[in-house]
């Protein structure tokens, strides 16, 4: 009984591998069109203008970050003096 189900899986095993050990067959000849080869080449040229401009905003955002940074950090040790300024506007407008 035993030997019957190791012949079973074993069968079942080298099987599988002949299955899988077949390989792939030759690939079918792609079909299509210039038309649409040409649409792909203008959205990739498209898509690559796209991340350049990109790439620029980046910089120019990374720099305006860096430069609020700076401004934070210059503020950041003077709230009692930033707090008179605020007291100060207000008593000047009349809200207080």
């Amino acid at each position: 009984m035993k030997l019957r189900g190791i012949g079973i899986l074993l069968f079942f095993l080298l099987f599988g591998v002949a299955f899988l050990s077949g390989g792939c067959r030759e690939a079918a000849p792609c079909r299509t069109s210039l038309v649409t080869l040409d649409e792909t080449r203008l959205d990739a040229e498209t898509y690559e203008q796209e991340a350049a401009e990109t790439g620029k905003n980046v910089v120019d955002l990374e720099k305006k970050l860096s430069d609020k940074q700076k401004d934070i950090e210059q503020v950041k040790d003077k709230p009692a003096e930033l707090k008179k300024k605020v007291h100060e506007l207000k008593k000047g407008s009349g809200r207080e």
